[in-house]
């Protein structure tokens, strides 16, 4: 009797190292440019979001000859219009966008470099300007909501926790504060008094306890933390990613994991001297899986696109500042200022594969699908199947009417018993059937159900 609660309590503890180190990649592959390759102004681009509808909400950083107004008197004004395409390419029916309407006022506002786009926690799109302002506006209409100028200086794209209070801050090096505004634009307190280090964008945990301050003239992202969110006090926590020049930061709407972008020939990156040791790449853009440390090191990673060689890459040094996930997860698009004869934005695909973890101690005598625990489940679930001989097999997983939905496990594997961990948290509510396939002819389905 003890010799059986003794293997059981192995096997629950087994369980919990294997959830826990568990890693989902997506292995995203160059799918073109996007719009298309003539999409690009004279200095490259400046920021990228997508909405919850999937739009794409691209800033050139300076202006085109195409991006005039009307001003009256027979002048025409050139200012620094706002795309939005639809997956397919295709524009938006409001697009582009050349003014907004805050209040009562109409505000020719897109004059001065942009700065970056963000989205905020309900989907809204936040345009930045080098004039100093924030401009939030509805993403399914393209009308202004509201406006702030956090500080008369060149601004930061910002980012948002979950109750959509806004983080942001100024690009050059000690101008100011890192600064903290409510849902409305109402000004709730700093996170430090003077910044580090010239900067592009910032990044901030869901819960706001956690504000990572990126740069590109100081090696290393640093981490400041509150107990209390937006409430403070912050303090510097550590430095993560050391030897990285980081110009775009954002969260994966999936796995969670924390992406950021590093290298180009303005400011490339170095190795990690102090902690990982690793050699970071340029032109990279490197996802890294909670809780992040000086000593944690990418799950997952992809290189901007180009048929140059690294020499004349360097010189033509599309730097990497924007960076934006589709709702899904499987689509990424990237940003490239500076380099004004390549595309500004690309589009890259991939489809999650989660790693699967062999429970140490447990011999399987058959092949076997396992119900999945919990079941029904929000939004993740554990699978466990045992592979009596080794085989090559894959785990999918499919809706009511047949259609994949998602790859959990795919390869050979040795005899043994094995754990996954399947999140469900970009799949609608509703029943699932998943099937183990194996090359000796193996082959089971197990139904579950997904509650949200």
């Amino acid at each position: 009797m003890k010799s059986r609660y003794i293997q059981f309590l192995v096997f629950v503890l087994s369980f919990a190292v294997c959830a826990f180190a568990q890693t989902t990649k997506y292995n995203y592959q160059f799918k073109g440019a996007f719009p298309d390759t003539g999409f690009k102004g004279p200095s490259g681009a400046h920021g990228v979001a997508v909405d919850p509808e999937g739009k794409v909400w691209l800033t050139l950083f300076t202006s085109t000859t195409k991006d005039s107004i009307a001003v009256g008197g027979g002048i025409n004004k050139v200012v620094h219009g706002v795309y939005v395409f639809n997956p397919n390419g295709t524009a938006a029916a409001f697009s582009p966008i050349k003014m907004v309407t805050v209040g009562a006022v109409t505000d020719t506002f897109l004059t001065g470099s942009n700065r970056g786009i963000a989205k905020d926690k309900k989907g809204n799109i936040v345009l930045t300007r080098a004039t100093g302002a924030h401009y939030r506006v509805n993403y399914k209409t393209g009308v202004g909501m509201n406006r702030v100028i956090p500080q008369a200086t060149s601004p930061v794209m910002p980012a948002f926790d979950d109750l959509n209070e806004m983080f942001t801050a100024n690009v050059v090096n000690s101008a100011g504060p890192i600064r903290i505004f409510d849902e409305n634009f109402s000004f709730l307190g700093n996170v430090i008094d003077t910044s580090r280090g010239f900067s592009r964008t910032i990044g901030v945990s869901a819960d706001g306890n956690d504000v990572y301050w990126t740069s590109y003239t100081q090696p290393g992202v640093i981490r400041y933390h509150s107990d209390n969110g937006s409430l403070g006090p912050y303090n510097v926590l550590d430095t993560i990613m050391f030897g990285m020049t980081v110009e775009s930061i954002t969260w994966h709407p999936v796995t969670k994991y924390l992406w950021v972008s590093t290298g180009n020939g303005f400011a490339p990156s170095a190795y990690d001297s102090l902690y990982t040791k690793k050699k970071w790449g340029n032109f990279m853009f490197y996802g890294f899986k909670p809780p992040i440390t000086k000593m944690s090191t990418p799950v997952d990673s992809f290189q901007w696109s180009s048929t140059l060689s690294p020499d004349s890459l360097f010189k033509v040094d599309p730097r990497p500042r924007g960076l934006a996930f589709s709702p899904t997860g499987d689509t990424v698009y990237v940003a490239q200022f500076n380099a004004s004869g390549v595309e500004g934005f690309q589009r890259f695909i991939g489809k999650a594969v989660t790693s699967v973890k062999q429970v140490d101690g447990m011999v399987a005598s058959k092949f076997e699908l396992s119900q999945n625990y919990p079941n029904p489940f929000n939004p993740s679930t554990q699978i466990n199947f045992s592979v009596q001989s080794r085989s090559d097999l894959s785990l999918k997983v499919f809706d009511v009417l047949g259609k994949e939905v998602a790859q959990v496990a795919n390869g050979t594997f040795e005899a043994g018993v094995y754990n996954v961990n399947f999140d469900a948290s970009n799949l609608s509510a509703g029943i699932y059937f998943y099937t183990l396939k194996t090359s000796n002819g193996f082959s089971q389905t197990k139904k579950m159900l997904l509650i949200k």
